[in-house]
């Protein structure tokens, strides 16, 4: 794509010791295990020069290969602390991008992905963040959220469909309002009409300056899930025409 000069991120102008704090502008895709979010993560990644994202492609099992700016820092931290906000992880952050040559003056944007998404989870990121944007995707309804669970069990477990309709019915859905955050359905992505209208709203959510990743990338995703896989999340998508 083509890019204006930023003299932020011209080599010769870096800053070091410069680390990112709690108040400086980053944005978090939050979501459910299986929700797509490292899609939404890579398209997102394609409108910024230089995020330490790193993006290897989609695998043959349909799991796509990224890493956000922190390399996954925070839904590690989060089997050892229910929420790893602290000074240490801040260090931790700064260290991480050290050791890859990094540092938060040469990055024109910074994203996080975790799997923070429940309404408690999300108050506590706009707390934390004051400059914080969020894009959560959640389900729309019960059996989103069973879909969602089938497929991550489905690439940790290699289960059948007819599993899909084991699963629990018992998840309360509650709408989370902010104007810090974007709620983005889960689903949407998977049909090219919705796609276009989200995908509009996810540029205006971030004040980009237009859309770069055609709906031929996600069909090139949808080619690479198992075929249950892929049946089920274009007829989930649907509803959304």
């Amino acid at each position: 794509m083509l890019c204006d000069v930023n003299i932020q991120l011209e080599t010769r102008n870096f800053i070091d010791k410069v680390d990112f704090t709690k108040n400086d502008p980053c944005l978090f895709v939050t979501y459910p295990a299986g929700a797509a979010g490292d899609l939404l993560i890579s398209i997102i990644d394609k409108h910024y020069l230089r995020t330490g994202c790193e993006y290897y492609g989609i695998e043959n099992t349909g799991r796509i290969k990224l890493y956000t700016t922190d390399y996954e820092m925070i839904d590690l931290s989060l089997t050892k602390n229910k929420y790893p906000f602290n000074d240490q992880w801040f260090w931790n952050l700064a260290e991480q991008l050290g050791n890859r040559r990094l540092n938060y003056s040469l990055l024109d944007q910074v994203i996080f992905g975790c799997h923070l998404w429940q309404n408690f989870q999300l108050e506590n990121i706009l707390d934390t963040f004051p400059n914080a944007k969020i894009i959560n995707i959640r389900p729309k309804d019960s059996y989103g959220a069973k879909l969602i669970e089938f497929l991550k069990r489905f690439k940790l477990y290699n289960l059948d469909d007819k599993d899909l309709a084991l699963l629990s019915d018992n998840l309360e859905i509650i709408p989370f309002e902010h104007e810090r955050v974007y709620t983005l359905p889960f689903g949407t992505l998977f049909n090219e009409k919705s796609y276009d209208i989200y995908y509009k709203q996810i540029i205006d959510f971030l004040s980009l300056e237009g859309r770069l990743i055609s709906f031929d990338y996600i069909k090139y995703y949808l080619s690479k899930q198992h075929p249950k896989i892929k049946n089920l999340l274009i007829d989930y998508s649907q509803q959304y025409v």
